[in-house]
C-alpha cells in the first residue's frame, strides 16, 4: 500500500499526486493530522508495534510513503471558546499528533519515504555551505545582528536583500500588523541607517540581478527544470513568491540546465541524502549559475502543470512500482 501523509489546508500539491494515484488505480491510503484531530480516523497501536488506522494494518500494509505535509495548526477548529486556553489546548494536541507521526518513522521504517521525516527541514545555511562544497556557486551572504558589520557588507555589494533564515509555513497578524516573513526583501542605506547597533540576527545576501530564474523539481536523481519568466512583471522581479492577488502573475515555461549544474544538483540531493524536493536557482546577467535553496516538500503541482513537466504522474508511477516490487 502507498501512504500519503499531507496536510488538508496547507498543501496544494497533494492533489495532483491523488488524481494519479486514482488513474492507476492503487492501493493507497491519505492520512492528515486534522483528521486525527477531528477524530475522524482510528488510531491504534500495541506493544508489538501493529499500528492500525482505520482497521488496516500500515505495520504490514505500507511500502512507501510520500511524505507531503502533516499538520497546519492555525486551521484547526476552535476547542473552547477561551482564546488562550483554546490555543494552548490546540498547541498541546498538536504536538501530540506530531509526536505520532515522528512514531511513523520508526513504525513504518522499512518502507521507501519520500523524503524521510528527517530530511523533510533543512537548515538553509548549512545547504548552502554543502552546495558550495559540490561545485554550486551561492551569492556571498552574511548571518550577523551588528550594524557595521551589514553596512561593511552594504559598501561591499551596493545591492543587498534579506529574507529569513528558517522555514516559515505561513504569514501571522497581530494588533492589525500583518507579518509575513518568507518574502526576500531589499535592504537600502536608508533602511540601515534607522537600526540599532544590534538587532535581530539576520541573513544578507548580495543581490544577483538575474537574467533568468529556474524552478528545478527533482525525484530520484533526475531534475525536472522550469524557467520562470519573472522578469516580465515588476511584482516578481525580487521575489517570484509575491502576487497581486493573480496567482499566475508570471509565466512559466518548460526548460533545460546545462548538464554539469543538473550533475552538481544531483550530487548536493545525495549528499544531503533527499530523493525529492523543490531546488531554485539563478543565472545572473553574466551567464554564471547560482544555488539558493532547496525545499523539500515545496509547491510542486504549479510549475508542474504550467511546465507540461507531469512530474507527480513520474512520482506515482515509481511508487506504484515499489509497491507492487515490495507486495
Amino acid at each position: 500500500m502507498i501512504l500519503v501523509l499531507t496536510t488538508e489546508a496547507g498543501d496544494l500539491s497533494h492533489s495532483r499526486f491523488i488524481e494519479w494515484l486514482n488513474y492507476y488505480q492503487a492501493d493507497y491510503m491519505i492520512l492528515t493530522g486534522e483528521s486525527i484531530f477531528r477524530n475522524e480516523t482510528e488510531i491504534y497501536i500495541n506493544k508489538n508495534n501493529h499500528l492500525l488506522v482505520n482497521g488496516r494494518n500500515l505495520s504490514k500494509e505500507v511500502r512507501v510513503i510520500l511524505n507531503r505535509r502533516w499538520l497546519t495548526t492555525d486551521e484547526l477548529p476552535r476547542i473552547v471558546d477561551d482564546k488562550k486556553f483554546n490555543i494552548g489546548l490546540r498547541k498541546t494536541i498538536s504536538s501530540e499528533i506530531y509526536e505520532f507521526r515522528q512514531f511513523l518513522d520508526h513504525s513504518l521504517r522499512n518502507a521507501e519515504w519520500i523524503p524521510k521525516i528527517d530530511k523533510a527541514n533543512v537548515n538553509k545555511l548549512t545547504i548552502l555551505h554543502k552546495a558550495m562544497s559540490c561545485g554550486l556557486n551561492v551569492p556571498d551572504f552574511i548571518v550577523t545582528n551588528n550594524k557595521n558589520a551589514l553596512a561593511s557588507f552594504m559598501k561591499r555589494h551596493s545591492k543587498i536583500i534579506t529574507k529569513a533564515i528558517g522555514n516559515f509555513p505561513r504569514n501571522f497578524t497581530e494588533n492589525n500588523f500583518l507579518i509575513n516573513p518568507i518574502y526576500t526583501k531589499v535592504i537600502d542605506t536608508n533602511f540601515i541607517n534607522i537600526l540599532p547597533i544590534r538587532f535581530q540576527m539576520s541573513i544578507f545576501q548580495e543581490l544577483i540581478i538575474k537574467k533568468k530564474e529556474y524552478r528545478i523539481l527533482y525525484f530520484n536523481r533526475k531534475c525536472f527544470p522550469v524557467e520562470l519568466l519573472t522578469q516580465e512583471n515588476e511584482i516578481s522581479k525580487i521575489d517570484s513568491r509575491k502576487t497581486d492577488g493573480n496567482e499566475d502573475v508570471f509565466r512559466i515555461i518548460y526548460s533545460e540546465l546545462p548538464n554539469e549544474i543538473e550533475e552538481r544538483i544531483v550530487k548536493l540531493m545525495e549528499t544531503i541524502k533527499l530523493n525529492i524536493g523543490c531546488i531554485d536557482i539563478l543565472q545572473s546577467e553574466n551567464n554564471e549559475f547560482y544555488f539558493l535553496e532547496v525545499n523539500p516538500v515545496g509547491q510542486i503541482s504549479g510549475y508542474s502543470f504550467r511546465g507540461n513537466l507531469d512530474f507527480e504522474k513520474e512520482v506515482v508511477e515509481y511508487m506504484i512500482k515499489r509497491d507492487k516490487n515490495e507486495s
